[in-house]
């Protein structure tokens, strides 16, 4: 199976998980508010806690989903939060960066474990 042919949840698993704790969702976190998020996956390192939207989408991701994402990082514990989709466009990305949400695509994934893979060959 290519790259291409994986499905999104596995390509972030197979990035994160080389340098994380990788934890696989869907993970409910209460908030402040009382109201209970559901993040797709959650990374963790020796000091923070990162949400993951995961969205598996045809289409580019929209900026409602930015926004939940946001809301949901401000409410609970979790420090920052991580967008990923099939497609990113200009607009999605300066509106994550004002937020701190990083937005990464499919095809970034896949570059990062091509350039892995390439790196750990020799």
């Amino acid at each position: 199976m290519s790259l291409g042919d994986k499905s999104l949840t596995e390509l972030t698993k197979n990035v994160f998980s080389d340098k994380y704790e990788f934890i696989e969702g869907p993970r409910k976190v209460k908030g402040k508010s009382g109201k209970i998020w559901i993040f797709d996956a959650l990374v963790k390192n020796e000091n923070s806690l990162y949400g993951m939207f995961i969205r598996d989408w045809k289409r580019e991701i929209s900026i409602t989903q930015l926004r939940q994402l946001n809301k949901a990082c401000k409410d609970t514990e979790v420090q920052g939060g991580i967008m990923i989709c099939n497609i990113v466009t200009d607009f999605s990305c300066d509106y994550s960066l004002q937020f701190g949400i990083q937005l990464l695509s499919k095809g970034h994934l896949i570059s990062k474990l091509r350039r892995r893979k390439f790196s750990t060959s020799f």
